[in-house]
Formats: C-alpha cells, sequence, structure tokens
C-alpha cells in the first residue's frame, strides 16, 4: 500500500524509538506516584485535563500550526508546492503527520482517563462516558488543530516573512475553540432551559443531559468537518488550484439554515435575525482573512469585460459573496419584519448602558436599522479596501481593525453619554425613525469612501475604459 510521502516524512521525523518507549513508561511511574497520593477520581480528572487541554489542546494546535511555517522558514515549501502531491494529500499529510506524536501521547492519555474511570465505577462512583471522551479528545481535537492549521495558512499567506507571533495567534485560535466550544462551560449555558417544544428549534429535548450532549456532538461533528474542508480549500488556494466558490457559497447557506433552524423564534422574519448576523460576521473575518491583492482584483475586473464567467466565478473574493448573501437577507428582513413596541425606562436614556439603549432605541425601526447596518460595512469595507490598496498595504489588516474599534465605541459611547441620540447614525447603525437624521450620514460617509477608493484605485491600476 502506498503511503502518502509528505505524511509518511513527518511521522520519521516525529517518531523515534527513545520517545515511544520514554512516554508510556513515564505514564505509568507518574500514575502510580499520583496513586500513592490521591485516588482514581482525581487521576481521572488530572488525565483528562492533560490529554485534553494540555496535549491536543495546546500542544497540537501549536504543531499543527507550526506544521506550514517549519517549511517555509527552512525554505523547503516552494519545492514541495512543485511536487506532484494534489492539495488534499498534502492538506491531511501536514495535518496529521506533523501532530502523529501529539497523537500517540493523546492515545496514551485516554487509555488512563478510561482506566481511572472504570475503577470509580468498581469503587462505587460515577466515571466518565468512554465514548463521549474519545469523542471530545478525537473529533475535538482535530476540530480544534484543523483550525489551527487553517488560521496559519491564512497567516502565513499574509506574512512577508516567517513570524512566531503568526504561529502563536493560528495556535491560540485553536486552543481557545477546543478549551470553549469542547471542553469549557460553553453547552449547559447554551443549552439550559431549551425545550424539544421550542417553535423553530430542534425539536429535541435539549432540556435533559441526553438532548444537550447529542446537540453537542452534531454540532462539534459538523464545525469539525467544515473546519477541515476549509483547510483543504486554503490548500488548494496555496498550491495555486482553481477555486470556484462554490464550497464557500455551501458553507453561507448552511449558516442560513442552521441559524433559522436554531432560532427559538417563530416567525421567520424573526428567525432570519440569527444567520444574518452570523453573515455580517463572516464577512468581515472573510475580509481580514482575504489576500487582497489589487492585482487578482483587476483581473477579475477584466474577466468580466471579456464575459469570461468562469475565470470571474474564481477571482471573485469571498468577502463579496458573503455581503451580497447577507444584502439579499437584509432584504427580506426589511421587507418582513414589523416594529416591536420597545417597554422604555423611566428614567433618561444616556443613564443605561450605551448597548442596552441602543437596543431599545433600533426596536422602534428594525427595518431602517437594518438598512443602517448594511450600508455601515459597504463604508466599512471601501475604507479598508483603501487601506489595502494605499503605500502602506502591509499594514492594512491593523489600520483596519484600529479603523472599527474607533469609529464604533468611543464615538458612540461620546453621543450617548452627552445627549446626542439623534446623530447616532453617524457613527453607528442604529435608526431613530427620522429618515434625515438616518441616511444623510451615512450617504455621504458612503460617497466619501468611494471617492477616495475609486481615486487609489485607477491610481494603481490605470485601469483604461474600455473602446467601443
Amino acid at each position: 500500500m502506498r503511503i502518502n510521502p509528505e505524511f509518511r516524512r513527518n511521522v520519521w521525523v516525529q517518531f523515534t524509538w527513545t520517545r515511544l518507549i520514554a512516554v508510556p513508561l513515564i505514564t505509568i511511574i507518574l500514575c502510580y506516584t499520583f496513586l500513592l497520593v490521591w485516588d482514581a477520581f482525581w487521576l481521572q480528572r488530572i488525565a483528562e485535563f492533560v490529554g485534553g487541554s494540555l496535549i491536543v489542546g495546546l500542544w497540537g494546535t501549536r504543531r499543527a500550526a507550526d506544521s506550514l511555517a517549519e517549511e517555509i522558514s527552512g525554505g523547503t515549501w516552494e519545492s514541495q508546492r512543485m511536487s506532484g502531491l494534489g492539495a488534499w494529500q498534502m492538506t491531511w499529510g501536514k495535518l496529521l503527520g506533523s501532530v502523529s506524536f501529539v497523537w500517540y501521547c493523546t492515545a496514551i492519555a485516554l487509555l488512563v482517563t478510561l482506566w481511572a474511570s472504570n475503577r470509580v465505577e468498581a469503587e462505587g462512583g460515577v466515571g466518565r462516558d468512554p465514548l463521549l471522551v474519545a469523542f471530545d479528545f478525537v473529533v475535538g481535537g482535530l476540530l480544534a488543530q484543523s483550525t489551527a492549521f487553517a488560521i496559519g495558512l491564512i497567516l502565513m499567506r499574509k506574512a512577508a516573512r516567517y513570524r512566531r507571533l503568526t504561529i502563536t495567534l493560528a495556535q491560540s485560535c485553536g486552543f481557545l475553540l477546543y478549551f470553549f466550544f469542547v471542553r469549557g462551560g460553553f453547552w449547559p449555558h447554551a443549552t439550559a432551559g431549551i425545550e424539544s417544544s421550542t417553535p423553530g428549534g430542534l425539536g429535541l429535548p435539549i432540556g435533559n443531559d441526553t438532548g444537550a450532549d447529542l446537540v453537542r456532538i452534531i454540532a462539534i461533528a459538523i464545525a469539525c468537518a467544515w473546519s477541515v474542508v476549509g483547510a483543504y480549500r486554503l490548500m488548494r488556494i496555496e498550491l495555486q488550484y482553481r477555486n470556484l466558490p462554490w464550497v464557500w457559497i455551501l458553507f453561507l447557506a448552511f449558516l442560513v439554515a442552521g441559524g433559522v433552524a436554531l432560532s427559538s423564534a417563530p416567525a421567520a422574519p424573526v428567525a432570519l435575525a440569527l444567520p444574518f448576523y452570523a453573515l455580517v460576521l463572516v464577512t468581515y473575518l472573510s475580509f481580514f482573512a482575504d489576500n487582497r491583492d489589487p492585482v487578482r482584483y483587476r483581473w477579475a475586473l477584466l474577466a468580466v469585460r471579456a464575459r469570461n464567467w468562469l475565470e470571474v466565478a474564481s477571482a471573485i473574493p469571498w468577502w463579496l459573496i458573503s455581503y451580497v448573501v447577507a444584502a439579499a437577507v437584509a432584504v427580506v428582513l426589511a421587507w418582513t419584519v414589523s416594529p416591536v413596541p420597545a417597554d422604555l425606562p423611566s428614567f433618561s436614556l444616556h443613564a443605561v448602558p450605551p448597548a442596552l439603549g441602543m437596543y431599545w432605541i433600533a426596536r422602534q425601526a428594525p427595518a431602517a436599522s437594518v438598512t443602517l447596518l448594511m450600508l455601515f460595512v459597504l463604508r466599512d469595507l471601501l475604507v479598508m479596501l483603501w487601506f489595502s490598496c494605499s503605500p502602506w498595504r502591509a499594514k492594512a489588516d491593523v489600520a483596519g481593525i484600529i479603523y472599527l474599534a474607533l469609529v464604533y465605541w468611543p464615538l458612540a459611547a461620546i453621543l450617548w453619554y452627552s445627549g446626542g441620540q439623534k446623530l447616532l447614525p453617524v457613527v453607528v447603525p442604529i435608526a431613530t425613525g427620522l429618515p434625515g437624521y438616518d441616511f444623510l450620514p451615512i450617504a455621504i460617509e458612503l460617497a466619501f469612501a468611494l471617492l477616495l477608493f475609486y481615486a487609489r484605485w485607477r491610481e494603481i491600476t490605470r485601469l483604461e475604459p474600455r473602446k467601443a
């Protein structure tokens, strides 16, 4: 049987006879010493924490995030890109090969956890479900590691050279996802009080432990599948394959369908609110993940002029598709949603927290607020595209994050506490019910942002108008 050469190479690098023998030997010594002082219950807890949070979550995500960076820093990645390995072979060869020794240590920690759990049950206690423990270790660990690997791919495409900070950021994202989504206290709070009779729900008895575990398993498994697919698609981009955006469109459709299914609202328009906000967030995230190369965008425009639709589909930015889908959902929301009377407090609005007060105001004109939100997102995209086309393009992401942090938080707080609620639409997408106050400021901001971006675009591309 022919083994993936990338996977085999990583396995030979990771494993040595010393490591193979030392890990189980040290584990046996530590467990025996631990049982001399404490009991099997605490051994089970410690083994599950060490195997899950430390080995799978912390060490595994570091190895996955560093797998490609090691090749880049060693100068071997370019030769590997020209090899005969396909994108899928390269993806799972690097992802699983780089963490192969981590999984060896994880298997030993899993065996210790299950052994300690059986001993707890033999002594009359309550042990851990072996299938749930194995699921958390294997599927949860693969989710975290593939996420770290995918984010590492994104960041390494943006970095001019190998940086430890880049790898640490990718590792942190994967570890935090594992710590909160798999091992943390997210699920008891997220599923508390949800019953099977909830309109628009999943029809599962989530109020009990069995239903909560089932929903948790399904959610983690789906997230793991999407993270692996995402890593594979990013590897295709890295290896210069043509990528049609059908997988991204399927992911956006999944967000909409999943958001509607999880919504507890009985009315369809209100049920679209959760996927709508998810699409807006994905638009920003995919924008920052994109390389935003003006030359590639120019090729897309030239393909549109030449009516080469296959090239257009492969070159269109994913964040633009996300924005179009979010705009379509926003149109449905704005067209069908009705104002909800808000029970305003008897005291002054500026005395309450800004987020709560703005929510009360937005409830009076939800359609206008949704429309404003899409216009604000368009303005932000234009401004950040202008950063990307500027001479300081290498720092466009940092400039964009600073811009978003400054424009949405301090200015809105100043207006709120100074009593200028009518001027809120200048800085945040909160409709006050007065069309002049609501849409005139964003129209001026949009026109100015579009003018800045278009001037910079013409300067760097010098795209001449098409002759008749």
